[in-house]
């Protein structure tokens, strides 16, 4: 996704000029902000971003809005956060932004595994996905408006199509990815993402309220599943990030540590110079037991600091 957003932004740098804005958010992963910085500075354009509520971990709608001024040409905005599983309210976010002449781009890498989308219903110009987060392979997936898709003046090699999507290919396709990332998405319309959502919040539910209950352990994220995917982050008092990480993986439990790419997000929270957060997150292959043996361990660990 990161890769492609690139590919993308360098070509919408070359219809920004000196006055315009792009509206960010610092809920996003960088993959949502660096791509669109760089077309800002590339053109001149003005890039900002909105803030999140540091006590609910909620996106800050209000905000978000009022900086979706008349001279807005984008937003773009997480459908939700890889970081702290936030998942913001879109459409009036989607509303402000088309009402004023802005095209949306929405990242969905940690949406679409979590949850069905509807592009049609969500009203952006711009999804973007990556399949690996849904058990394909490491590629990028961009779902555009196709009048604009054939408008960018997209970089590219001459003999690459001119219309539609061909015109990012810089060569033969990946025929063996677009295989597999067929494969993963027939895989989880067999399952049914509603029963994916059911299934994963029953494992994820116990974890969220395990890690609350346990003294010495701060959860940075929303305390309930309303607003939220199933991925939580959280710090142990006395121990670094890396460390619980380290612990962890000791037991066979794999999380992540540090920022997450969110690097806006743990620069809010003013958590950069302790090491960001440990992050875990619930996918379709994690049992309850999984989440017993991560509880156990952070449990010991938060008893010794």
């Amino acid at each position: 996704m990161t890769t492609m957003t690139m590919a993308l932004t360098r070509a919408i740098a070359r219809t920004l000029k000196p006055g315009d804005r792009v509206v960010g958010t610092k809920l996003d992963h960088d993959a949502n902000v660096s791509p669109w910085r760089i077309a800002c500075e590339l053109s001149g354009a003005e890039h900002v971003l909105a803030p999140f509520n540091t006590s609910t971990f909620e996106l800050d709608t209000d905000a978000m809005i009022a900086l979706i001024t008349p001279n807005t040409k984008w937003v773009a905005i997480t459908g939700a956060s890889n970081l702290l599983g936030t998942a913001p309210n879109l459409k009036p976010i989607i509303d402000a932004a088309h009402n004023v002449g802005a095209r949306v781009f929405v990242d969905a890498v940690h949406l679409a595994v979590h949850r069905q989308i509807d592009v049609g219903q969500i009203g952006c110009d711009v999804l973007a996905t990556s399949p690996y987060k849904w058990y394909g392979p490491h590629a990028g997936v961009l779902c555009v408006e196709p009048e604009l898709l054939n408008s960018l003046p997209v970089a590219k090699v001459r003999p690459a199509e001119n219309i539609g999507p061909r015109r990012f290919e810089t060569g033969t396709p990946n025929f063996e990815g677009i295989a597999a990332v067929e494969a993963a998405a027939r895989f989880l319309i067999e399952e049914d993402m509603n029963k994916v959502e059911s299934y994963e919040n029953g494992v994820f539910l116990p974890l969220l309220n395990g890690l609350q209950n346990i003294d010495g352990v701060k959860v940075w994220g929303r305390p309930t599943l309303e607003g939220r995917v199933p991925t939580v982050s959280f710090t142990i008092q006395g121990h670094h990030p890396d460390h619980v990480a380290q612990v962890l993986a000791q037991a066979r439990i794999a999380v992540w540590s540090g920022s997450s790419y969110a690097v806006e997000a743990v620069d809010q929270l003013g958590l950069t110079e302790s090491g960001g957060v440990v992050r875990a997150g619930v996918t379709r292959y994690v049992s309850a037991n999984d989440v017993d043996r991560l509880l156990e361990v952070v449990t010991s660990l938060a008893s010794n600091r």
